[in-house]
């Protein structure tokens, strides 16, 4: 379970969506991805996500986890006069999850093409044309194993045995 920041324990209130953000309070936001992502980017993935909603959009990320597909983020907004409703910052901080998480898929992306292209390349044309000439004679084989069997057992009925 990667986390990061200092989780704070008190007591828990809901608000309503159109409630006005007080400047300072700490809030709680908890939500959920569509899949679960890798475990080995995840300490990456938080730390791009807390600097990107503070520097764009000024929301203070005091304590961050992902659990699977759940995630929990504690957040204040700054001292600024309008500081928006609740439902227009739990938005923000979702979408802002959902695009670094597409920048760390489309990254993953581009890692797994190059690797595959830096294998093909070491392998050379004769390894590969070698490689797909065993492929395709395993599969003869296999796809005619039957047939053989049929021939031989034919061969021992005309002997006799």
């Amino acid at each position: 379970m990667p986390s990061i920041g200092y989780k704070y324990w008190g007591s828990y209130k809901s608000v309503p969506d159109d409630y006005q953000a007080i400047p300072n309070r700490i809030y709680e936001s908890r939500g959920s991805f569509n899949r679960e992502l890798p475990e080995d980017i995840l300490l990456g993935f938080l730390k791009d996500w807390r600097n990107e909603l503070e520097a764009k959009h000024g929301i203070i990320s005091n304590y961050m986890e992902v659990q699977g597909t759940n995630f929990i983020v504690q957040w204040r907004v700054t001292g600024t006069p309008e500081p928006g409703t609740i439902a227009t910052i739990v938005q923000l901080i979702v979408a802002v999850a959902l695009l670094v998480a597409a920048a760390y898929a489309l990254h993953e992306l581009t890692a797994s093409i190059r690797e595959t292209k830096e294998l093909i390349s070491i392998l050379g044309p004769e390894n590969i044309s070698m490689i797909v000439q065993i492929i395709f004679m395993f599969f003869i084989l296999m796809f005619l194993s039957p047939i053989i069997s049929m021939f031989t057992q034919m061969i021992k009925m005309a002997r006799g045995e």
